[in-house]
């Protein structure tokens, strides 16, 4: 988590560290003397940097598990070349390529008529943006996951760097702007329903660049399979699954927010994840109840998208694999905030996907997942994963 959090930073003192990972400063510094003899950083006043031989991912655990496996088959009398890609065999690797927002939340008694003003109960700041939320709940639901995102060089990164080292995700690929800022939400939340209300500034989110998806690419081939959103610009996102598609590597679209060029992505994409208003949008179909998903989910499956997931909040949800239909019934929960509900659910998805189950039965965990991220505050306040066998 040094390291990890050292390729970020580049220079932090050992407060910063002790609070960052809630030891004690003399633990910090024992492991610095140990960073410091493996030449892997250099100690300062009061802090630490990295050295000129730094390897952020030396003592990541998939490093060294890919040590030990390769050894072992060295040693093998019955080892055998691998083939291109794992077959059957998944690592429970997952890359995200999304957007990260900084989340403006006033939670109000029922949302306002234009021009109307009203007090807000409450008003906070926190970390959102689909992607972000995404790779989360995927981490927060065992799989070892990849985010790649852009913020802007403002007031706002330095809090988005914090925020994405203490999350649980695996390893982060942030990309920086010198122009647009790092994308933000305002946020409304309405207490009496727990319904949302979100207008968003993409900022830096949509200039993710070629040369940056190329610098990724050895991670999108590595992954098992690769999740994506429309809070992007276009070209990077339909970029990243032409690699995935070409490597074999599953490719998951969430068409969240809709955009015009959605159905020219499809050809690339595994499974889609649209909720009501997007499989509508999608389709021209308006999604109004069970048979009208049903129409809806037949026409986005011939438009290319083999597997389809429809999220219908209240109403549970609605897959369609191989010519066939399977419902997920909604789970009663008590409402607190609906944002991020949506996010829960895709990276509980894939992480039960990248881990062997059937989309079925990944889709009941992510439904009951997505049924305790709602009963929290925040987009980004993803529940632990332990919770959901009790909640099914």
């Amino acid at each position: 988590m040094i390291l990890k959090l050292l390729s970020e930073h580049k220079t932090l003192s050992n407060a910063q560290l002790a609070k960052l990972l809630q030891v004690t400063p003399k633990t910090i510094r024992c492991d610095l003397v140990l960073l410091q003899n493996e030449r892997q950083v250099i100690r300062t006043h009061g802090g630490v940097q990295i050295s000129a031989e730094f390897d952020a991912d030396k003592y990541c655990l998939d490093n060294l598990l890919s040590q030990l496996t390769s050894n072992a088959s060295l040693s093998s009398p019955s080892a055998q070349t691998p083939s291109k890609r794992r077959g059957n065999e998944m690592n429970n690797k997952v890359f995200i390529l999304g957007s990260f927002n900084v989340d403006i939340v006033s939670t109000l008694e029922r949302f306002p008529q234009p021009g109307e003003t009203l007090h807000a109960l409450s008003n906070n700041i926190g970390a959102g943006g689909k992607g972000a939320n995404q790779a989360y709940a995927a981490a927060k639901a065992g799989a070892n996951v990849t985010f790649m995102t852009k913020i802007g060089k403002d007031q706002f990164s330095h809090f988005a760097k914090e925020h994405l080292a203490t999350t649980g995700i695996n390893n982060t690929i942030i990309a920086e702007s010198d122009s647009s800022p790092t994308g933000n939400a305002l946020i409304y939340v309405c207490q009496q329903t727990g319904e949302n209300m979100i207008a968003v500034h993409s900022g830096a989110n949509t200039e993710i660049s070629q040369q940056e998806i190329i610098q990724a690419e050895q991670h999108i081939v590595g992954a098992d399979l690769l999740l994506t959103q429309l809070e992007n610009n276009i070209d990077a996102v339909k970029q990243a699954m032409q690699i995935a598609h070409a490597h074999g590597v599953n490719v998951v679209l969430n068409p969240a927010p809709y955009h015009s060029e959605t159905p020219s992505l499809l050809e690339y994409v595994d499974m889609v994840t649209p909720n009501e208003t997007e499989a509508s949008l999608m389709t021209g179909i308006e999604v109004t109840d069970l048979n009208s998903a049903k129409q809806a989910a037949i026409k986005i499956s011939e438009m290319g998208g083999n597997k389809v997931v429809i999220t219908r909040g209240a109403q549970g949800v609605l897959l369609y694999e191989n010519g066939r239909f399977s419902e997920v019934a909604a789970i009663k929960c008590v409402v607190t905030d609906t944002t991020g509900a949506g996010d829960a659910f895709n990276g509980a998805l894939v992480a039960q996907i990248v881990k062997g189950d059937s989309l079925l039965d990944a889709a009941r965990f992510a439904n009951a997942y997505a049924s305790l991220a709602v009963e929290r505050e925040g987009a980004a306040n993803m529940p632990d994963a332990s919770l959901v066998a009790a909640r099914l």
